[in-house]
């Protein structure tokens, strides 16, 4: 079983859901990844390697971590309906991650 680290930006947004269902929702999701992360969610590319993101089927919010030997750290969790595959921009997550420090390059 995996211990699960909230990065400060992370555990803010977990605090400050008020929607109690969509509260219930994001902490079942951030305790199953104690289970087996690296079967959950998708491996992210570029510059986001070593990073897997975790977005529920019909989900209103995508949480992104990575797995170290028996941590799970959370670096971000975004709230609020998805846009259209064709409009993400993960570089621009990367760039926001990098500048708020929430994100290390992978070992």
């Amino acid at each position: 079983m995996s211990r699960i680290v909230l990065a400060p930006q992370a555990a803010e947004v977990v605090r400050g859901v008020l929607n109690r269902r969509l509260s219930e929702q994001l902490t079942q999701h951030l305790l199953a990844l104690q289970g087996e992360p690296e079967e959950m969610g998708w491996p992210l590319a570029g510059e986001l390697k070593g990073y897997r993101c975790l977005r529920p089927e019909g989900g209103w919010f995508r949480i992104v971590y990575r797995v170290v030997p028996e941590t799970v750290e959370v670096v971000l969790i975004s709230i609020g309906q998805a846009r259209p595959v064709g409009e993400r921009d993960l570089r621009a997550l990367a760039r926001t991650l990098f500048s708020e420090r929430l994100l290390l390059p992978s070992p």
